[in-house]
């Protein structure tokens, strides 16, 4: 057994960009995604953590982090009309683009490209280098000509997520709930909201039967948190985009048939166990409260939701609340794998 404590005046709540939170400045520090790599539950291992986080493309990422850039920071992000080719294809044409402008020749860039976005690197051949311009020539007249708005960061999706994009933000502005959740109000008027924050502090991992004490650097990025004074408590909110129907996201029990013909019911976990964000919610929350105490003298009463966004027709949107249950078991398994990650150092 262990206790975890976070080390007094150790606290930073900074808004801070996705780029700078992944950059080399925060590496030393863990996250909840790095937990996720030691976890055997999740096909980690020590090696794996060892080895770090390893970054998969997809549209579907591109287009939950157009959403996000849309809902918790529209004064800082603008969707281009005009698309981008689809898959890797589009951000090889948009690295190709970015390098190009700073000079590099076009042989070299488009060679470049391949390698920084992972499109065919180490076989990007003279024929792929045909097929790939091809499929980008359009994309790259549109983009010569394209001015974004002003002071804002332009986002290119392609067409087919340029699509679910906007309907996904239909789907939204159609459950009042959202915005309720996001941006609440309360009796005498609107109720602070703190977007794209994140937490970093220092851990103190100490083992209960040798006394030894470990420190560990950790780091949070907070989508949306509000502070009702009125109520006398602070909320969390995690957005997630979900492929699947926002109805299974928190699991369900499922009438199933057996092969010998006999009906029984079924729990089939949805995407909230199966990838364990009961352990995200549970640590995020848990900072936040420290964090309040710290640097606002807060004492409030914490709760916390998921905000789901289903990039699937009909494209819903629901807010789920987290039990409490939720919540505890989360924080029984970041104790753990936290003991996983101390042992693993300490081996080292």
């Amino acid at each position: 057994m262990a206790e975890i404590k976070i080390v007094p005046g150790s606290i930073q709540l900074i808004k801070m960009t996705d780029a700078e939170y992944f950059s080399a400045k925060y590496k030393d520090y863990i996250s909840n995604s790095k937990l996720g790599t030691i976890n055997p539950d999740e096909d980690g291992s020590p090696e794996k953590y060892a080895a770090g986080i390893k970054s998969a493309y997809s549209e579907s990422f591109e287009l939950g982090s157009a959403i996000h850039a849309m809902l918790l920071q529209p004064d800082s992000y603008h969707i281009a009309k005009i698309n981008k080719p689809t898959g890797k294809l589009g951000l090889w044409a948009e690295e190709v683009f970015q390098l190009r402008q700073q000079g590099l020749p076009i042989i070299q860039a488009t060679t470049l490209a391949s390698y920084n976005v992972d499109y065919y690197a180490n076989k990007f051949s003279a024929a792929r280098l045909r097929t790939a311009i091809k499929g980008s020539l359009k994309f790259f007249l549109e983009r010569r000509k394209f001015e974004g708005e002003l002071d804002k960061q332009t986002l290119f999706l392609s067409a087919p997520m340029q699509f679910k994009f906007e309907q996904c933000m239909l789907g939204i502005a159609s459950n009042p709930k959202i915005d309720e959740t996001l941006y609440p109000q309360g009796l005498l008027g609107p109720i602070e909201y703190f977007n794209e924050y994140a937490i970093l502090c220092e851990l103190e991992f100490i083992d209960e039967v040798t006394g030894v004490i470990t420190k560990v650097k950790f780091k949070a990025k907070l989508d949306n948190f509000t502070l009702n004074h009125e109520t006398c408590t602070f909320t969390l909110n995690d957005l997630k985009s979900s492929g699947k129907p926002v109805a299974y996201f928190m699991g369900n029990n499922v009438k199933v048939t057996r092969e010998s013909g006999e009906t029984a019911v079924e729990w089939w976990d949805g995407s909230f166990q199966k990838y364990h964000y009961n352990r995200q919610i549970a640590i995020y929350l848990w900072l936040l409260n420290a964090t309040l105490k710290e640097l606002y003298g807060y004492e409030y009463t914490p709760k916390a939701n998921m905000v789901v966004i289903e990039t699937v027709p009909e494209f819903t949107s629901k807010v789920y609340p987290i039990s409490n249950k939720h919540i505890q078991s989360g924080l029984a398994e970041f104790k753990k794998l936290l003991t996983l990650v101390v042992e693993w150092m300490q081996s080292k």
